[in-house]
């Protein structure tokens, strides 16, 4: 009697100190993290080269994902960590567990009940209608292959008078293709880069950019149009 009673308490207590983990699976935990930090990019006419929508698009990539967020190159975020960014996208160590559960488990689809709503995305300008559009003259044609080096352009703002700037947004013709554009303002009177022609594009050579230029905000693949905080905004400057 005295052995069956120890017995019996030794299993209660043991299946009492076991934790019981919830299953990773893709609708409950994968997509949503793809959602917020993947579909940006991974969505058709976008520089992802290839869709991260449903579990069908997702499980063959399964093992590539895994090792992408693992050795964080993606999704692709390399400012310090030192200080928090509005728009970071990167993943937490947690978030970064749970890709790497869920590909060792099989990558199990589970319920698509548990499914979060599907993400919308603006057809168009994100910033509404803009009171100006400033375009290139004419595509820049990219070769098919080599390395192509930083190329600049000078496009005049044509302004006629100082005007206060709210917000902005870059719309390449082609994102699948453009990485990222970085915007440069001239003030005016600066001679920086007043030997080239307007529209036209050319390279520079290394270590030619200036010391102190005003650098407004820069499109890439990750970054969304954000609209200028009322402590950044000033007045642009016919140039």
């Amino acid at each position: 009697m005295t052995w069956s009673k120890l017995t019996l308490f030794a299993a209660a207590a043991l299946g009492a100190s076991a934790p019981a983990f919830a299953a990773i699976e893709f609708h409950k935990d994968i997509e949503p993290l793809l959602q917020a930090h993947c579909q940006t990019c991974h969505r058709p006419g976008e520089i992802g080269p290839m869709a991260l929508f449903t579990y069908e698009d997702t499980r063959k990539w399964a093992k590539a994902i895994r090792q992408a967020v693992l050795t964080r190159k993606m999704p692709p975020w390399f400012a310090d960590k030192a200080q928090h960014y509005a728009n970071d996208v990167s993943l937490s160590d947690a978030e970064i567990a749970i890709f790497r559960d869920w590909v060792d488990a099989g990558a199990p689809e589970g319920d698509p009940k548990l499914a979060p709503p599907p993400r919308t995305f603006v057809d168009g300008w994100n910033i509404g209608k803009p009171d100006m559009i400033i375009e290139m003259p004419a595509a820049y044609e990219i070769p098919a292959r080599g390395t192509i080096e930083y190329t600049y352009i000078v496009m005049p703002t044509n302004f006629k008078e100082d005007v206060w700037v709210q917000a902005l947004e870059v719309r390449p013709q082609d994102r699948a293709h453009v990485h990222h554009i970085v915007l440069f303002e001239r003030q005016a009177g600066s001679k920086w880069l007043r030997e080239y022609p307007m529209n036209v594009p050319f390279d520079l050579p290394p270590l030619s950019l200036p010391i102190i230029i005003t650098k407004s905000p820069h499109w890439a693949e990750t970054c969304p149009p954000q609209a200028i905080r009322n402590s950044r905004r000033r007045p642009r400057r016919p140039v």
